[in-house]
């Protein structure tokens, strides 16, 4: 890693020095600068370290500003998680020699490269934390779109670099840097097909640990309780009378984590918990006193805490600041934090193995990435021998789960589920500009790494070569097409010229999916209030869930409102509208 400017791909347990692999790669980087004393580290060479949590992209930035100010104080260092996209993250990114930040908000950043091409070309090491998670059902097609895109912009920052003089590049800070290679680095959890990840991000080295190089032996328990049947919320409450018991069979009175599936269920079981399981002494006293949250604080009096997103920051760091000094003895936790923060108890429970996902698609399986991801934090280096892991699912799961704790399962694509957004996005960039190129664009992606293994999965009988290309074209046409139907975008009848429209742009700089602009080109010319809130209501991914202590604020602004709903929220739209 400190000798070379190869890509690579590392997969290793939780706890098996991942993070000192990304170390070691931005060493190399700096290396030249830092050996000299009187040269400065240049903004031109940038590195970004994409993760799948806000807060993970936070802890790291508090470890490595401290760390890397330590080598070179002229390093800055920034986090880039904000929902907005406007100057001040560009400004943030330029003024950065290393950027912390999320596939998503990466995504949005990376959808005007062609605007700064400088600046995003600049990027010349790039780190992707929990690489597996391109198999993820809703992040992984991002990430991909993201690793994809980066390499298309590497190839243009190439390409500008060859056209232009060297004088001409030298009044630009990253002029320079435009002609040096990016490279790559992934590292993951134990994935089995780590060979094909290599050969997309264009790796020649890929490393597979297993885990007999974890720094703590790790046990996993699978437990099959019952059978699920017709009703999953009496399964889940049944789950929730195991817990207690468990706790007291495997913690050996040492600091555990619950983790639950929904916000709810975290409160709810660490209530449940302080009557059965909590005890009381001055420091969970004392801390108790820090919150505001009246049932937070009911849990902390007992050594018993919940952790979740929808939780104020202050609230979150101190049950982390809490736990981590042994105070709280149980955390019942989403799995947010098994992403995120970094914080290893010797037991950890997994409460129920099936998940909402909506409406559209029900319960579903938890993945297996996420699974060893949560099962990865028992165990405390420096405090443990020894780390247990509990799988609390159903008898007729149990053998499923056995077999998915040893390892992830084989990571699929999936890109088709966004298909038509990143294809606009490209078309929009230009750098679609044919039929042709959006077949060359495929090819370059983790999709066509794995149809050509798998292409069974991908609903292809055949695999021959020709057949595939034939599957890529059809997809493709097809989501050009969907574009073309709306005007989103023009094609000619051979494909053989695309062109963006005005709607593409403002698609794919607002990251707006298909569906809903659709909902927003199929309005009337000039709709009316009723017109907008319809189309509003229609749309995916506008329904948030309400903090606690957003409740009071927003029950006073009900108050203002002159004209209420009365009851649930199901309207006949078209009857209103007629």
């Amino acid at each position: 890693m400190a000798h070379s400017d190869d890509n690579v791909v590392v997969s290793a347990p939780t706890g098996g020095g991942k993070t000192a692999i990304f170390e070691m790669a931005m060493g190399r980087l700096f290396s030249g600068y830092c050996l000299n004393q009187e040269s400065k580290i240049p903004k031109s060479r940038k590195i970004v370290y994409i993760s799948p949590s806000k807060a993970l992209c936070e802890e790291r930035y508090n470890d490595w500003k401290i760390r890397l100010a330590q080598i070179d104080t002229s390093i800055r260092c920034t986090v880039v998680t904000g929902d907005a996209v406007g100057r001040t993250s560009f400004r943030e990114i330029d003024d950065a020699h290393l950027i912390l930040t999320t596939p998503e908000k990466w995504d949005a950043i990376t959808r005007k490269w062609t605007d700064h091409l400088g600046l995003i070309g600049a990027v010349k090491l790039l780190l992707i934390d929990e690489i597996h998670l391109i198999g993820d059902d809703s992040r992984g097609g991002c990430l991909e779109a993201v690793i994809t895109r980066m390499k298309t912009v590497q190839r243009a920052a190439k390409a500008k670099y060859n056209m232009l003089k060297r004088d001409e590049l030298s009044n630009n800070e990253c002029g320079d840097s435009l002609g040096i290679d990016m490279r790559i680095v992934c590292v993951s959890a134990t994935l089995p097909n780590i060979s094909d990840i290599a050969s997309f991000v264009d790796a020649r080295e890929a490393y597979n640990f297993d885990s007999s190089y974890r720094p703590v032996p790790l046990t996993t328990h699978v437990v099959g309780l019952g059978y699920i049947g017709k009703n999953m919320y009496m399964f889940d409450k049944n789950l929730g009378k195991e817990v207690p018991g468990l706790l007291h069979r495997f913690s050996s009175g040492k600091p555990s984590i619950v983790f639950c599936h929904t916000k709810k269920q975290t409160e709810t079981l660490a209530l449940e918990l302080v009557s059965v399981y909590g005890s009381q002494n001055a420091e969970t006293i004392q801390v108790s006193k820090q919150t505001n949250l009246n049932s937070l604080r009911k849990c902390l009096e007992n050594g018993i805490a919940y952790h979740h997103a929808g939780l104020e920051s202050d609230n979150r760091h101190l049950i982390e600041n809490a736990f981590s000094r042994g105070i709280i003895k149980c955390l019942c936790a989403t799995s947010t934090l098994a992403m995120g923060v970094n914080l290893p108890a010797h037991l950890v429970i997994i409460k129920g193995t099936q998940v909402w996902r909506g409406s559209g698609q029900g319960y579903k399986d938890i993945d297996s990435g996420t699974l060893l991801q949560m099962t990865g934090r028992a165990g405390r280096p420096g405090f443990d021998t020894s780390g247990t892991a509990v799988i609390m699912t159903d008898i007729k799961s149990k053998p499923t789960y056995e077999r998915m704790s040893t390892g992830v399962q084989i990571v699929e694509s999936q890109l088709l589920k966004n298909l038509v957004e990143t294809l606009n996005t490209e078309v929009s960039q230009n750098v679609i500009n044919t039929a042709e190129e959006a077949i060359d664009w495929l090819k370059s992606t983790f999709f066509f790494s794995r149809i050509r293994k798998n292409s069974s999965h991908y609903g292809l009988i055949k695999k021959s070569e020709e057949e595939c290309e034939k599957y890529l074209m059809n997809k493709c046409m097809e989501s050009l097409q969907n574009l073309h139907s709306l005007k989103i975008i023009a094609v000619s009848d051979n494909g053989e010229h695309i062109e963006p429209k005005k709607a593409s742009h403002v698609m794919s700089r607002h990251l707006v999916s298909f569906h809903a602009m659709k909902l927003i080109i199929e309005l009337p010319h000039d709709p009316g209030p009723l017109h907008i809130l319809q189309m509003l209501s229609g749309m995916e991914g506008m329904h948030f869930p309400v903090r606690k202590s957003e409740k009071a604020k927003l029950n006073e602004a009900h108050k203002m409102i002159k004209y209420k709903l009365e009851g649930a929220p199901s309207i006949d739209w078209a009857a209103v509208l007629r």
